[in-house]
């Protein structure tokens, strides 16, 4: 007699007991268990979803006809982005940021302080987006990668990039006759909030170089339950101690669904810029990185595709180009957890370390095709 671990107790028809399912519709006309046929139909209603979703652009690029664009790549980090990935905060971290929110209300103080070494050093080089930076400059692209406050709210953090790349323009991208120099922006996650601020909400005269395009990575345009639900933890908190304060920085309330209402009014696209995003899901194994949040976004939102941090839905602003399947939140930026690679090994089921590089190759070349 054949039978199915729990919770699939119930064994398979005796008369069929010689067929192996090599189907999920084989596997519920084979086995008598109506918990089973429940599964399956889930899983398959599942599955259609994800069939429904956008196809990705993710493909292989064509290298020889491979054309850079016109305007230099400025690459701009998410939430806790920094010299390294803030994935979990050093104790120092994390107190002084924890610290800040509680002992101000002013949201310019829940950035860290930028008189600490680490931020004063490599202004411009910040390995947050790992090999992306060689694969476009040996394709003819000229790249920035730029720093900002890695807890600081949005509008610090647009402030900051607004510096920064004032700086730069100044010092390293002289354009003759004092024609204005434009930029393509690529942005992953928060980042993509930020310029979008910037691009809208600073004024003109306080740049010295005009936005061409805006290319956005899993940004949470509209939000992300994950906030949704830490903002609604520490708010429970909050509360037990009495306290009217925030105990988290301005940054985690501004990713929250019910914020990106407000924002997506307050900062309109400006008819000059060319907007594009990408979004991506994936699910997730035990030993995902992003298995507690993917299941929380899951829950929150009854089952939309996710990358454990924001929605394909969410992801979506100007003219979509497509969304990645497979990938978490950090695959998009080649971050490879190396436990994850341990047992992609193992099962033999490795993704080609080089396959998300592509991905930028295709944008800088859309970019290019696009006249920026």
């Amino acid at each position: 007699m054949i039978s199915l671990p729990y919770p699939f107790s119930k064994p398979f028809n005796k008369s069929r007991t010689d067929a192996s399912p090599n189907s999920l519709k084989q596997l519920a006309s084979l086995c008598d268990d109506p918990q089973v046929a429940d599964f399956v139909s889930t899983y398959n209603n599942l599955t259609t979803r994800r069939e429904r979703t956008p196809s990705s652009r993710f493909t292989k690029p064509n290298y020889t006809n491979y054309k850079p664009p016109k305007y230099p790549i400025i690459l701009c980090h998410g939430l806790s982005g920094f010299d390294t990935l803030i994935l979990i905060p050093s104790v120092r971290t994390f107190i002084n940021v924890i610290s800040n929110a509680v002992s101000y209300k002013n949201s310019e103080y829940f950035v860290m302080d930028e008189t600490d070494n680490e931020v004063k050093k490599n202004v411009l080089e910040v390995e947050y987006w790992i090999g992306v930076k060689r694969i476009l400059e040996s394709k003819g692209c000229t790249v920035f990668i730029t720093k900002v406050p890695p807890f600081g709210s949005i509008e610090e953090r647009a402030t900051s990039l607004n510096k920064i790349l004032n700086t730069v323009v100044n010092q390293q991208l002289q354009t003759k006759n004092d024609k204005i120099t434009k930029l393509n922006f690529i942005a992953h996650s928060m980042g993509g909030l930020d310029c979008r601020y910037l691009i809208s909400r600073i004024p003109e005269n306080e740049k010295n170089y005009e936005v061409a395009s805006l290319t956005t990575l899993s940004t949470p345009h509209g939000g992300s339950e994950v906030a949704n639900y830490v903002v609604g933890q520490f708010g429970k908190i909050r509360k037990s101690l009495n306290d009217n304060g925030p105990l988290l920085p301005m940054c985690y309330y501004q990713l929250t669904t019910y914020y990106a209402q407000y924002f997506n009014n307050i900062t309109p696209n400006d008819p000059d810029v060319k907007y594009f995003s990408y979004g991506a899901y994936f699910s997730p194994k035990w030993y995902s990185s992003f298995a507690l949040t993917w299941s929380i976004i899951n829950y929150a939102t009854n089952g939309e595709p996710n990358d454990g941090m924001v929605t394909v839905k969410s992801s979506h602003w100007g003219k979509y180009m497509g969304t990645l399947p497979n990938m978490d939140h950090l695959d998009i930026i080649n971050w490879r957890n190396k436990f994850h690679d341990t047992f992609e090994q193992l099962l033999q089921n490795k993704k080609n370390p080089e396959s998300i590089l592509q991905l930028y190759v295709n944008i800088t070349n859309d970019l290019a095709e696009q006249g920026c």
